[in-house]
C-alpha cells in the first residue's frame, strides 16, 4: 500500500486546487487566533511594547502586506525563482504599506508608532490580499495546465505565502501564552499532535545520510542545496525529553524553572492561556532554551543531536515520535555550501550565525509546516518558543 503523501508534502509539491483550500483554511485559523486575541485585548488589540512580542494588527497587515508584494502587487511572480527582488512594485491597497508592513526594514519599536487599519480595517485588507491572492492562483493553475514542467515555478510564490501565514499563526499562538491570553483548541491546536510513548533508546548504526531538501517542489533556501553527509553510529530517546525527566533535574540540580509552570500545594501546575492545571509529566518539556537543554544534558551524561542526526532518525526510525516541540540541536544555524539566496532575501541570510537549528514542529504547528527537512531557527537564549530537545549519546 502506497503511503499518502503528508500535508508539508502537499504544500511544497501539490498544484493549485490544494493550495486553494490550504489558504482558506489557513485564513479562516487567522481570523480564529484574531477573534480570540480581540475577546481579551478588545478591538485595539494593544500589546506592551517588549521582546517577544508585536502588535497583532501590524503582524496581520504584515501577512496581507507579504502576500500583495510577491503576488499582486509583484510583475514577476510567475518567475518563481527567478523573480527580480527589487523589480519595482505596483501601489500598495494601503497607503504607505511599504514604509510601515515591510519587517526587513521597520524596526521592532516602531511598529507601535506608525498608525494602522483599525480592526474592521485589517480585516478588510486580509480579505482584499486573499481575494487577488485566489485569482491569480486561478491564473497560476491555467500556466500550469499550459506548462506542467513548469508548475513549481509558477506555483512558489503561492507557497511562500501559504507557509509564511502559517508561521505567523504559530508565532501568534507563542505570544498568547506569554500574554495569558486564553485561545480556542481548534485555532491553537494541530489535532494529533499530542502523542506521549514510553521513552527508549534507539540504536542507530553508521550511515551516509542526504541533508536538505533533495527533490523537485518548493524548498525554503537555506534546506539547499542537498549534500550527503556521513554519521557515526549514535543512541537516540525515542521522544523528546519530559516534563518528568526535566522536574527532576531541576531538584537535583536548582536550575531555574522554565516560564509558564509553577509549584503550587505539592503539584506543579502549567499556567497559561488563561488557565491553571496540573503538569501533564509525560508529556515534552517545553518554553526550554537551548541553554536549558544544554545545562539537562551535561547533567544527564548526554548531548544534543546534530541537525544530521536528528533529520536521519526521524526519517528512518518508526519509533521516534516528534512533532510536539520544536527541538533543539547541537548545530548553529550556518548556510549549506552552495547556498543561494531565494527572491525572499531576508528569511535566511541575516540570521546565519548567531541561532540555533531546531527541528521537527509543535503542538501549535500547522501541519503544511510539519515536514523532517525543515529548518527552525531562535536564538538560543529564547523561551517563549514552543521549544524543547531530546538527548544523544
Amino acid at each position: 500500500m502506497n503511503k499518502q503523501p503528508s500535508p508539508a508534502q502537499l504544500a511544497r509539491t501539490a498544484g493549485a486546487a490544494f493550495l486553494r483550500e490550504a489558504l482558506l483554511r489557513t485564513r479562516e485559523r487567522t481570523l480564529g487566533l484574531l477573534a480570540d486575541y480581540v475577546a481579551t485585548l478588545e478591538a485595539d488589540c494593544h500589546v506592551p511594547c517588549r521582546p517577544g512580542l508585536n502588535p497583532p494588527l501590524w503582524e496581520l497587515c504584515h501577512v496581507a502586506w507579504f502576500q500583495d508584494w510577491w503576488l499582486a502587487r509583484n510583475p514577476d511572480w510567475a518567475l518563481g525563482l527567478a523573480c527580480n527582488p527589487d523589480h519595482p512594485r505596483t501601489e500598495s491597497r494601503l497607503p504607505n504599506a511599504d514604509a510601515r508592513l515591510n519587517s526587513s526594514t521597520i524596526a521592532h519599536d516602531t511598529r507601535w508608532e506608525i498608525g494602522l487599519p483599525d480592526l474592521q480595517g485589517t480585516r478588510n485588507y486580509l480579505q482584499s490580499a486573499l481575494d487577488e491572492t485566489l485569482k491569480l492562483l486561478e491564473k497560476a493553475d491555467e500556466l500550469c495546465r499550459e506548462h506542467p514542467e513548469k508548475s513549481d515555478q509558477f506555483l512558489y510564490f503561492f507557497r511562500l505565502s501559504l507557509l509564511h501565514e502559517q508561521m505567523h499563526n504559530e508565532a501568534a499562538v507563542f505570544m498568547a501564552k506569554l500574554l495569558n491570553i486564553p485561545l480556542s483548541p481548534q485555532y491553537a491546536r494541530r489535532a494529533g499532535a499530542q502523542v506521549s510513548k514510553s521513552n527508549v533508546q534507539l540504536e542507530i548504526p553508521a550511515s551516509k545520510w542526504v541533508l536538505g531538501w533533495q527533490t523537485s517542489g518548493f524548498a525554503f533556501d537555506n534546506e539547499l542545496p542537498a549534500h550527503t553527509v556521513q554519521i557515526g553510529a549514535f543512541q537516540i530517546d525515542s521522544q523528546p525529553v519530559s516534563w518528568a525527566q526535566y522536574l527532576q533535574f531541576i531538584q537535583a540540580t536548582g536550575h531555574t524553572a522554565p516560564p509558564f509552570i509553577a509549584f503550587e500545594q505539592g503539584l506543579w501546575m502549567n499556567v497559561a492561556f488563561g488557565q491553571k492545571r496540573p503538569l501533564n509529566l509525560h508529556a515534552p518539556a517545553e518554553n526550554l532554551s537551548w541553554f536549558d537543554a544544554q545545562a539537562y544534558c551535561q547533567w544527564a551524561g548526554r548531548r544534543l543531536p546534530t541537525e544530521a542526526e536528528w533529520e536521519y532518525a526521524a526519517h528512518t526510525q518508526p519509533d521516534m515520535t516528534w512533532g510536539q516541540v520544536w527541538e533543539w540541536t547541537a548545530d548553529t544555524f550556518l548556510p549549506f555550501a552552495g547556498f543561494k539566496m531565494h527572491p525572499y532575501v531576508d528569511y535566511s541570510q541575516p540570521w546565519f550565525h548567531d541561532r540555533k537549528v531546531l527541528k521537527g514542529a509543535s503542538w501549535a504547528t500547522a501541519p503544511e509546516m510539519v515536514h523532517p527537512k525543515y529548518r527552525n531557527y531562535f536564538q538560543p537564549e529564547r523561551q517563549d518558543v514552543l521549544s524543547g530537545f531530546r538527548t544523544c549519546k
